[in-house]
């Protein structure tokens, strides 16, 4: 089961909308896929149009008392960043092999930058939720410097509530696009059905379709998938033309 991780250089980016809705559109392309938050206060659920009050079982947990949501299995461990037997449990239970017939989406918190820079290198993608802020513009080019040849070979970024209608954003989200290159994989538009979707208890898919964010969210997740069976640079896998044009789907 090849492992995607899903982090982000400061809270509030989006991590979670991206951590589900990729999982959701790699479940959608055939993979069985497990959904993993390591979050102490997790919104997870409400993205699947779960109740927020509900407590998703452990990774470890049997088959049973599984939550499986739009064909997910959805689990949690909010002590991974502690256990030190994580990464060892993870290649035990198969989950550090190539191939799309099962995949593990880890959302990691922002503030878990040292966990998650240790379980990079046994991913196969690494997808970094940014926004078109001066803050993350602040942030990013210190991101890139301390970040090691490996962990950038699996580095994907992309720009998530792109407000395409203001200058600023739209000058941010090209300032990021000439700092990370081709590492670019998408952006995903400012839509106001996302949190619509949220406070009416449904997925985006069935509250509203039609939705840009939703339709933007899930080519990113289809530019993941030459990684799943080729961890590396999507855009080795698939060429420097195929990568921009995942970031123009969006």
């Amino acid at each position: 089961m090849p492992v995607i991780v899903c982090h982000a250089l400061k809270g509030g980016a989006g991590t979670t909308f991206m951590a589900a809705h990729v999982a959701m559109a790699l479940s959608e392309s055939g993979a069985e896929v497990t959904m993993l938050t390591m979050a102490r206060r997790d919104s997870l659920p409400l993205h699947f149009g779960l109740q927020p009050a509900l407590t998703l079982p452990s990774l470890y947990a049997p088959t049973e008392d599984a939550v499986v949501a739009a064909g997910i299995d959805l689990r949690s461990h909010v002590r991974a960043a502690e256990d030190p037997d994580f990464i060892p449990s993870l290649r035990d239970l198969g989950f550090l092999e190539t191939g799309m017939d099962r995949v593990l989406v880890m959302d990691v918190p922002a503030g878990d930058t040292t966990f998650a820079r240790t379980v990079v290198p046994h991913s196969c993608a690494h997808l970094c939720v940014v926004n078109a802020t001066p803050d993350t513009l602040a942030l990013t080019p210190q991101a890139l410097d301390e970040a090691t040849p490996e962990n950038l070979l699996r580095t994907s970024f992309v720009i998530n509530a792109l407000d395409e209608t203001r200058r600023l954003s739209r000058h941010a989200a090209a300032f990021i696009r000439e700092l990370v290159g081709p590492r670019l994989l998408g952006r995903v538009r400012l839509d106001e059905s996302v949190p619509e979707a949220i406070a009416s208890l449904q997925p985006l898919s069935r509250y509203a379709p039609s939705s840009a964010a939703l339709s933007d969210a899930r080519a990113v997740g289809a530019a993941l998938l030459p990684m799943l069976d080729r961890p590396g640079k999507p855009w080795t896998a698939r060429g420097p033309q195929s990568a921009s044009s995942a970031s123009r789907a969006a």
